[in-house]
C-alpha cells in the first residue's frame, strides 16, 4: 500500500471517528424507520402472529420507542406468577422489536426460524427474562445484486412474505428494491427507441442482475409486459412491508450502461463500449457505457430516479455498480474522480440527501485498481455520502487495502457462496475475528456488518451466525455458538451428539481461511475433463464422524425433525462428493497406467454413487430440480412464456450463456439435475475414456468436451421434461445410513484428496502426458 495514501486516509478517519458530525452522521439520519411508532408495533406483532399460535402469540407485547438508541431492545418477563405474565419487548424500531422476539425463541425457548423450516417447540410456561441489547452494528446490511437473480428470480408473494419475516427476525436494517426493467422501458421510450431496440437491451429474468450491470444485453430476453408489470406489483408489496418493520431499502440509480441505439440517437455524446465479458457473443454482449462527465449522464441518470422515487418511495439509499467485472475507459485518476462525482451528484440533483451504495467488488484482486485510482474515485464523493459493501471481507477484506476507503463508511459482508451452489464451505473464524478486529479499531470507518451471497438456501448456520454477529458484540465463542445452535435447530439439549457433529463441522468444512476460490463445485457437477484438480481443506475422515454423530442422533431419537432430515440429506450429499471426488482421481490414475480394468470398476462406482445421489436428493423437497422449473414457468400467462422462463430456468443453472459462458458457475445438486445432467455428462464422458483406453488411442478433453454440449447440454437446456416437485416418500435418514455404509467402506481403497499445500506444490496447470 502507498504509505502516503494510508497515512493521509488513516488521519482522516481518526480525525473523523468520535465528532459529533461524524463519518456516518448523513446515513445515519437518513437510513431509520419512514413510519409510525404504531405502525412499527403492529407490524412487530404480525410478524409474531405468523411465526406462533394464536395462543403463544398472545404471550408476547411490544412497544416501539424511538428514543432508544439505534438497534437496540429490552426483554422482560417476571418470575412471579409465570402462567400469566407476558413477554414485553420494548424496541427502538420494529425490526428491533422481531429481533428481541427471536433473542427470545433462541436463547430463552431453543427454537429456530430458518430458511428451510422452523424447529418452534416452546414449553408450555415461558421462561423468565431480563435482557437489555444494543446492537454494535448501525447498520445490519442483507443481499447481492445476484441474489435476486440466482434465488429471487421466480418468488411469488407468499414466498417473499416468509423471508421478509426471516429478514425482520434476524435484525436485517438495509436491502435492497432491485428491480427497475420497467422503468428503464418507460425512460427509453421517451428517448425515442423503439420497443424491438429496448427488448434486444433488457435481458430475461433470470439474468437481470448482469445486465443491470452492463456484463451483457438481452441475454435470456425479451423481457415481457406481464412480467415487468408482476415484478413491479411484487417489489412495491415488499417494500411497503420491509418499511412498515423499520428496514430501509436501496433504490437502483443509472450506471451508466445504455442500449447500443444511443449512439445513433446522440452522436456527439461521448460513449464506450463495455468490454466483453466472460467471451459472450456480439448480440449479447457490450451495452454501450455513458461517460459520467457528459451532460447526458445526469439528463437520463435524474429521469430514471425521479420515476424509481415516484414508484417505490425513498430511504434515501441508491445503489450504482459502475465497473462490475469491467473496467473504467481509463486509469487516469482526474476522470476517475469526475466519474464517480458526477454519478453521486446526480443522485443529489433528484435528492439533496442522496447516499450511494456501492459494492466494493469491483476493487478486489484487479490491477486496474492502482491505491491513487481507489483513491481518486472515492474520494470525489463526500464523506458520509457513500456507502461501500466490503462484499467479501472474510476472505477478501478491502478496508485494509484501501485505508477504509479513503474515509467513507463502510459495512463489514460475508459473500461465502457463489452462483447458489450447494457444497458445504465457509469460514467461521475468519468471520468472528474479522468482525471483532475491525470493531475494535477506531481508524476503520466501519458502519455496520451483513451478509452478501449470491444465492442462498445452503450453509444455513453461517449465514444466521454473521448476522448474529452484527446484534451480539459479546459473542465470543463460535463452539459455544454451535452447540446452541444444534439445540434450537434440533429441539434436544440433552442428547450431546448432535452439538458435538455441528461442531465437527465448524472445525472442519466451515473452517477455511485461505485465498484460493470456493465455489462449493466438486468433481461430479463439473463438467467432466481430464484435467480437474480436486482439493481438500479439511480431514474427510473428522468430517464423516460428525456425519455418523448426526446419523445416530437423528436414528435414536423422536427429535429427529424435518430440519434435522434436511441437513442429513445435506451432509450425506457432502460425504458423496468427497467421495466422488476421490473416485475422479482414482479414475485419472487408471487412465495414466492405462489399466482398463480397475479403471472400469472405478467407473462403474462412480456412475453407481451419482445414481445413489440422485435417489437421496429425492427424498427432500428442498433437493429438487422441480420446484426451480415449476415456479418459472407458474410465471408465464402464455406458452411461449412458459417455454421462455423454462429455458432461463434451465440455462442459468448449466450452460449460463449460449455457448457455455461460465458453465456450471450456478449448478445445483437437485434431484433430477444429477441424474439427466451431472449423470448423462459423466457416462458419457468415461465411455469415451474407456474407448480411448481400449484401443490404445490417446484421449482428446476437446473433442468429448463438444461431444458432451452436443449430445447433453444443449439438449437439457431446451427440454420440457417435468420433474417432482414433492420428495419421494423413501426416508432420508435410512436412505443416508444405506448410503454412509455402501460408501464409506471404499474410501480407504481411494485416492485421497490432496490438501491445499500439496495441490500447489504440484502445479494448477500441469498436463497430463497421456491426454491431448
Amino acid at each position: 500500500m502507498n504509505k502516503v495514501f494510508a497515512v493521509i486516509c488513516v488521519q482522516l478517519t481518526v480525525a473523523l471517528a468520535g465528532q459529533t458530525d461524524t463519518y456516518a452522521a448523513h446515513i445515519l439520519r437518513h437510513v431509520r424507520p419512514q413510519v409510525s411508532e404504531a405502525a412499527q408495533q403492529q407490524a412487530a406483532l404480525d410478524v409474531i402472529a405468523r411465526i406462533l399460535s394464536p395462543q403463544q402469540a398472545s404471550q408476547f407485547r411490544v412497544r416501539i420507542d424511538s428514543s432508544m438508541e439505534r438497534n437496540s431492545f429490552r426483554l422482560f418477563k417476571g418470575e412471579n406468577d409465570a402462567s400469566n405474565t407476558k413477554v414485553q419487548i420494548t424496541a427502538s424500531s420494529g425490526v428491533a422489536a422481531t429481533k428481541a422476539f427471536y433473542h427470545y425463541l433462541r436463547y430463552s425457548c431453543h427454537a429456530l426460524v430458518a430458511w428451510e423450516g422452523a424447529q418452534l417447540s416452546l414449553p408450555s410456561i415461558l421462561p423468565p427474562v431480563n435482557v437489555n441489547v444494543t446492537a454494535p452494528s448501525s447498520v445490519v446490511y442483507y443481499q447481492n445484486v445476484c441474489t435476486w437473480s440466482y434465488s429471487f428470480t421466480w418468488w411469488s408473494w407468499p414466498q417473499w412474505r416468509r423471508h421478509i419475516d426471516w429478514m425482520a427476525l434476524q435484525g436485517i436494517t438495509l436491502s435492497l428494491a432491485p428491480f427497475q426493467e420497467d422503468l428503464w422501458a418507460q425512460v427509453f421510450l421517451e428517448y425515442g427507441l423503439t420497443h424491438a431496440q429496448i427488448e434486444q437491451h433488457l435481458a430475461g429474468p433470470g439474468f437481470f442482475a448482469w445486465q443491470r450491470m452492463g456484463n451483457i444485453r438481452g441475454w435470456g430476453g425479451p423481457l415481457t409486459a406481464s412480467f415487468a408489470q408482476f415484478a413491479n406489483m411484487l417489489q412495491k408489496r415488499l417494500v411497503h412491508e420491509m418499511r412498515q418493520l423499520g428496514m430501509a431499502l436501496a433504490l437502483p440509480a443509472f450506471a451508466g450502461h445504455l442500449p447500443v441505439e444511443f449512439r445513433t440517437l446522440y452522436p456527439n455524446v461521448t460513449f464506450a463500449n463495455v468490454s466483453v465479458w466472460n467471451h459472450f457473443p456480439p448480440q449479447y454482449a457490450s451495452p454501450l457505457f455513458l461517460d459520467p462527465t457528459e451532460p447526458l449522464f445526469a439528463e437520463v441518470g435524474s429521469r430514471f430516479l425521479q420515476r424509481a422515487i415516484a414508484t417505490y418511495g425513498t430511504d434515501h439509499v441508491y445503489f450504482s455498480d459502475p465497473f462490475n467485472e469491467i473496467d473504467p475507459a481509463s486509469p487516469s485518476g482526474r476522470y476517475l474522480s469526475s466519474v464517480a462525482s458526477a454519478i453521486y451528484h446526480t443522485m443529489a440533483q433528484v435528492d439533496p440527501d442522496a447516499i450511494w451504495l456501492l459494492q466494493g467488488w469491483m476493487f478486489v484482486k484487479n490491477p486496474f485498481w492502482s491505491e491513487r485510482s481507489i483513491r481518486s474515485f472515492l474520494s470525489a464523493v463526500p464523506i458520509g455520502r457513500m456507502l461501500v459493501l466490503d462484499l467479501q471481507s472474510e476472505q477478501y477484506p478491502q478496508y485494509v487495502r484501501t485505508a477504509s476507503y479513503a474515509g467513507q463508511p463502510f459495512i463489514w459482508c460475508m459473500l461465502s457462496n457463489f452462483g447458489g451452489t450447494l457444497g458445504m464451505l465457509g469460514s467461521v473464524e475468519n468471520v468472528h475475528r474479522g468482525i471483532r478486529e475491525a470493531r475494535g479499531n477506531e481508524s476503520y470507518t466501519l458502519l455496520g456488518t451483513g451478509i452478501t451471497p449470491e444465492g442462498i438456501n445452503q450453509n444455513y448456520a453461517l449465514y444466521e451466525f454473521a448476522l448474529e454477529m452484527g446484534w451480539n458484540g459479546a459473542l465470543d465463542s463460535t463452539e459455544t455458538w454451535f452447540e446452541q445452535y444444534a439445540v434450537a435447530r434440533y429441539g434436544n439439549a440433552t442428547d450431546e451428539r448432535a452439538q458435538q457433529a455441528w461442531n465437527t463441522f465448524r472445525r472442519t468444512v466451515y473452517s477455511f481461511d485461505g485465498l484460493e476460490l470456493m465455489r462449493g463445485k466438486y468433481t461430479f457437477n463439473r463438467r467432466p475433463s481430464t484435467k480437474l484438480r480436486p482439493w481438500i481443506w479439511y480431514d474427510v475422515s473428522s468430517f464423516n464422524k460428525g456425519l455418523e454423530l448426526l446419523l445416530s442422533f437423528a436414528e435414536q431419537n423422536d427429535s429427529c425433525n424435518d430440519l434435522c432430515r434436511y441437513d442429513i440429506v445435506d451432509v450425506t450429499r457432502q460425504l458423496l462428493q468427497n467421495t466422488a471426488d476421490s473416485l475422479y482421481l482414482t479414475l485419472m490414475d487408471d487412465c495414466k497406467k492405462r489399466n482398463l480394468t480397475a479403471f472400469r470398476q472405478h467407473s462403474t462406482l462412480f456412475l453407481g454413487l451419482l445414481a445413489d445421489l440422485d435417489r437421496l436428493l429425492q427424498t427432500d423437497d428442498h433437493f429438487l430440480l422441480g420446484p426451480w422449473l415449476e415456479s418459472a414457468k407458474a410465471c408465464a400467462e402464455t406458452s411461449h412464456e412458459r417455454q421462455k422462463y423454462e429455458y432461463n430456468a434451465r440455462i442459468q443453472i448449466t450452460l449460463w450463456g449460449p455457448q457455455g459462458q461460465i458453465v456450471d458457475y450456478a449448478n445445483k445438486q437437485w434431484a433430477g439435475m444429477v441424474e439427466d445432467f451431472f449423470l448423462a455428462r459423466w457416462r458419457l464422458f468415461l465411455g469415451e475414456l474407456d474407448a480411448a483406453l481400449a484401443a490404445n488411442d490417446t484421449i482428446n478433453d476437446l473433442k468429448i468436451r463438444d461431444k458432451i454440449f452436443r449430445t447433453v447440454e444443449l439438449p437439457f437446456v431446451t427440454d420440457s421434461k417435468r420433474y417432482a416437485t414433492t420428495a419421494s416418500g423413501e426416508d432420508p435418514v435410512q436412505m443416508a445410513r444405506i448410503l454412509y455404509d455402501r460408501w464409506t467402506k471404499h474410501v480407504p481403497h481411494l485416492k485421497q484428496l490432496p490438501s491445499r499445500a500439496t495441490l500447489k506444490k504440484a502445479g494448477k496447470n500441469r498436463r497430463n502426458k497421456w491426454s491431448n
